[in-house]
């Protein structure tokens, strides 16, 4: 009995794997062996029995219902830096293989598939010096970004990833195709707009593109020992009511120094006053300025987050201009890192994210930070995770008089929903009960729906 409902088994996936266009690597294979640890961050468990490269949608479809129809766990990854982007003994869709990008010029939009980096889209949009607001990092995926929001540089003048989302494609737990928009579907749209990877596979975005090509920039670094009175002035400054939302900084507290990046979106001429005050504060031992083409700035940090490595990290927001107590318990958590391998980062947010919106627009829920702080650590062995974790909640409850919320792309898993989905929880436990009552997509930062 055992045998025939093994050879069964062994049929049925057969013919699933036959039926898929694009790649089946099966556990165990050579390929698999190759491919599985293929993502930012290694310190994950991740063992499904399949990994599927989608050909096109409807590889997407055979891949839902073939999960759901033999009770699989299902996972979904496209740039790999997501940490939940996991499965055990289930089937993992690795949406990287689908990259098509089409550009509409003339009404300034992209349609673009979510297999997509920030790079992919950065390369191909500023051929027409036109450009979305995404994150820091150009390997990033595009799809997880958006879906949890979406922080980056150009967030103060531009918004959120998401908030230039006006379509998408999904594929949901029936595997079922839907094309979403504000007119087809309004409260899944927001939905997807924060918390997106509860509701279903996204094949494809459409975004709204803006006139992006160069931005005025600055690079200052200062010692560490040093860098305190010249970040409590940048702190002051950043924060005043004169500062336009075009100026951003980004500032990275790394073994290499403090470095503070001035960015400015639009010309030298219109950014100049504001990037050379910003150069004024302390002396920083590396100052320049120059206008850069957007798609470099994406790239400066790439080299400093490859892939490959143990990653430990928590992303809450800070709700006031920095200030001098807020910046020496930064530096003095930097400097009692249990191992030094770590950068504590810090953007710039105010300007188009606070602008108020509606509240079924978008289901990001920290618009009235003023930062997002990620405490990011290397993890060299095992058997510094220990410490490593400690360091991590100790230097954000010593935060806690300034910091609230989490960012559901740079959370650890350790915090409730409602520290992430803030005022907007209620809402979509019962969009998620509407949309996905298996919980079927759960492998994220999850939103469980409520059981009958």
């Amino acid at each position: 009995m055992e045998s025939n409902q093994k050879c069964g088994a062994t049929q049925i996936v057969n013919e699933f794997c036959e039926s898929i266009e694009g790649i089946v690597l099966r556990k165990g294979s050579e390929e698999y062996k190759q491919n599985i640890n293929k993502r930012w961050n290694i310190d994950v468990v991740n063992t499904p029995l399949l990994i599927v490269y989608p050909k096109n949608i409807q590889d997407v479809v055979k891949a839902i219902n073939f999960s759901r129809e033999c009770q699989l766990d299902f996972a979904v990854i496209a740039g790999a830096h997501g940490f939940k982007s996991t499965c055990d003994n289930g089937l993992l869709l690795n949406i990287s293989s689908m990259k098509n990008i089409k550009v509409d010029e003339a009404s300034k939009t992209v349609i673009v598939e979510t297999g997509c980096t920030l790079g992919d889209l950065d390369k191909e949009t500023s051929k027409f010096g036109l450009a979305i607001p995404s994150g820091h990092v150009s390997h990033t995926g595009l799809g997880g970004l958006t879906l949890g929001g979406g922080i980056g540089h150009l967030s103060r003048s531009l918004g959120l990833t998401s908030d230039n989302l006006i379509g998408c494609t999904l594929v949901n737990y029936k595997g079922e195709i839907e094309k979403i928009t504000d007119q087809s579907n309004k409260e899944l749209l927001y939905a997807i707009r924060g918390a997106g990877s509860n509701f279903g596979v996204i094949t494809d975005f459409t975004f709204k593109l803006h006139p992006v090509k160069d931005v005025y920039f600055g690079t200052f670094v200062y010692p560490h020992a040093t860098s305190k009175e010249p970040l409590t002035l940048l702190g002051e400054y950043a924060s005043s009511k004169d500062i336009p939302n075009e100026l951003s900084c980004a500032i990275s507290i790394t073994p290499e120094g403090v470095v503070v990046m001035a960015i400015y979106n639009g010309t030298e001429e219109q950014g100049k006053p504001y990037i050379e005050k910003i150069a004024s504060f302390g002396v920083p031992v590396v100052s320049k300025i120059s206008m850069i083409p957007y798609v470099q700035l994406q790239c400066l940090i790439d080299n400093k987050v490859p892939h490959g490595l143990k990653y430990y990290q928590r992303g809450p927001f800070i709700n006031q201009a920095l200030n001098a107590d807020m910046i020496e318990i930064v530096l003095d958590a930097y400097n009692n890192h249990p191992t030094k391998s770590c950068a504590i980062l810090l953007t710039h947010l105010g300007g188009k994210v606070r602008e108020p919106v509606e509240d079924d627009f978008s289901s990001f829920a920290h618009r009235n930070s003023e930062y997002q702080i990620i405490f990011l650590s290397i993890i060299p062995s095992d058997e510094n995770k220990p410490s490593i974790k400690q360091w991590t909640v100790d230097v954000h409850n010593k935060l806690m008089p300034y910091c609230f919320g989490d960012y559901s792309n740079t959370t650890d898993g350790t915090q409730p929903i409602e520290i992430i989905y803030g005022k907007h929880t209620n809402k979509l436990i019962q969009l998620k009960t509407k949309y996905d009552p298996l919980n079927f997509f759960k492998n994220n930062t999850n939103i469980k729906p409520i059981q009958n």
